[in-house]
């Protein structure tokens, strides 16, 4: 294990240089809003299709740590979050940069960054091998209720619009239906057209839910100007953390966050937005000032900045080792793995140890780059990055989207499919459908399929055996257990409304 780190990672400079450029250029996605991490992920993927499946996932993998963090600058400078899982971030950082203190709250948050990642990235290293081998055990009654399970959490996360999440993954499972039944050979939802019949890829229907959709959100934008709050950014302070009466509520929102956010991050669907809240909110709710919160209090960035960035590592989890995307980057990233022919899953610790072991430590090595990379001057150039038009950068995007796609098959079917799907995206964006469940509902649809077709095969048509097996057993209850708690917090959340 140790000899192949070693020779891939940190005796190889090509690696070296891929982490650098991959995590430099996340960080760049991240702090330009807009271009979030799944973008950032998206875009670079066709780029990848040259490279070996390890240069792919070190490649993918530091944009996605990058982007994390990324949206920080953004957050603090400009008071607009450069990705969802910053939008707390925007309550207490851009009020300390008003006050002249942009330094500080963007110190801050790079560390607070890289305590989050290298949490996430203790659970992911010491977990993931340990649940591939518990999955070792599962049947593909098993794995059915695991997605199940999945798509059930990403609803339930929706507690404002739970009906649209149940229709967003409805349209992303019949998404993935379209075309012909790999087993009975009889055409589904084609309408007749035959090219429908070979169904939609996986990638060209990331590309536009993700990227062109966004795009088009925001181009009553395009002529907008950032107003900026950066003073002093060659400075590096990390002073209010260590302040009289600051260093408890520091360690404990720093470890509160940290767990928090790496157990949110390994459910499926869950993403950085949705621990951001909660870290911050938990931070609030347990400090000795919460009155503190929302005036540029260096604890709201501890909070937000931890528990965004501990997401990573525990996403991954599951993506690995179940198959199952943790959240939106993570979902691409599995399609990409998919295009290197890598088979994620319990056997990929041991089939492909020579490609888990050295990824796992590229994901250290980028939170480590992205700390260097900010404070060594990355900052200045990300100011730079944020002050170039909108009306320069978007078309710039699309074509890198349609080129990327191009490369993939040399196919116009593929950029019909990404020009489509990016105007059904925006169109579902438009009446407040959210993307994830839709996005999860396409990738996990065929396997779905796949393992409820082979676990009826195994049980000669018999459907007890998906209720009575214990890990079946325990999987439904999982199930029944987060639409309980999902169906609470709906209630909850109308009553709230209901009084406001």
């Amino acid at each position: 294990m140790f000899d192949l780190i070693v020779s891939e990672i940190l005796l190889n400079p090509v690696s070296w240089l891929l982490l650098f450029g991959s995590t430099l250029m996340g960080l760049i996605f991240g702090a330009i809003p807009g271009l979030t991490a799944t973008l950032g992920v998206a875009l670079v993927l066709p780029l990848t299709f040259s490279m070996t499946p390890l240069q792919a996932m070190l490649v993918m993998g530091g944009v996605y740590i990058g982007g994390i963090s990324g949206g920080l600058v953004s957050a603090t400078l400009i008071n607009m979050p450069g990705t969802p899982s910053s939008i707390c971030t925007t309550f207490d950082a851009f009020p300390m940069a008003k006050r002249g203190k942009s330094a500080e709250a963007l110190s801050i948050g790079v560390f607070c960054s890289f305590i989050g990642g290298t949490f996430s990235w203790l659970v992911l290293v010491t977990l993931s091998p340990q649940l591939a081998k518990l999955a070792l055990s599962f049947a593909p009654y098993e794995y059915f209720w695991l997605c199940v399970f999945g798509l059930t959490v990403i609803i339930g996360m929706e507690t404002k619009r739970p009906t649209k999440a149940i229709l967003a993954v409805l349209i992303g499972l019949v998404i993935s239906l379209i075309g012909i039944d790999p087993v009975g050979g009889v055409a589904r939802f084609t309408f007749g057209n035959r090219m429908l019949r070979s169904g939609f890829r996986q990638v060209p229907v990331l590309m536009g839910f993700f990227v062109v959709s966004e795009i088009l959100s925001s181009l009553s934008e395009i002529l907008d100007k950032y107003v900026f709050a950066a003073n002093g950014l060659s400075k590096i302070s990390l002073k209010p953390l260590w302040e009289k009466g600051e260093k408890k509520e520091t360690l404990k929102n720093m470890t509160s966050a940290s767990v928090i956010g790496t157990f949110l991050g390994i459910l499926p669907g869950v993403g950085g937005a949705t621990a951001n809240f909660i870290t911050y909110d938990i931070a609030k709710k347990t400090s000795k000032s919460p009155e503190k919160f929302g005036n540029g209090y260096a604890q709201g960035i501890v909070a937000s900045e931890t528990g965004n960035n501990a997401v990573t590592g525990g996403a991954i989890i599951p993506m690995l080792t179940l198959g199952i995307p943790g959240d939106s980057v993570t979902a691409v990233i599995l399609s990409g793995l998919m295009i290197h022919g890598v088979q994620v899953g319990p056997l990929l610790f041991t089939n492909s140890a020579d490609l888990v072991w050295p990824f796992f430590a590229s994901i250290m090595i980028a939170n480590i780059l992205m700390v260097l990379i900010q404070f060594c001057g990355g900052i200045k150039l990300f100011t730079k990055a944020l002050r170039i038009p909108k009306w320069v950068l978007f078309p710039l995007v699309v074509m890198m989207i349609f080129a990327g796609t191009w490369t993939l098959q040399y196919s116009s079917y593929d950029l019909w499919t990404v020009f489509i799907f990016g105007f059904i995206g925006y169109f579902l964006k438009r009446n407040q459908f959210p993307m994830t469940p839709v996005v999860l509902g396409v990738i996990l649809g065929k396997t779905m399929e796949d393992y409820f077709r082979r676990g009826m095969i195994l049980a000669s048509g018999d459907f007890s055996m998906f209720l009575t097996r214990p890990a079946c057993i325990v999987l439904i209850g999982m199930t029944i257990l987060a639409l309980a708690i999902s169906i609470m917090f709906i209630i909850k959340d109308r009553k709230i409304t209901k009084a406001a």
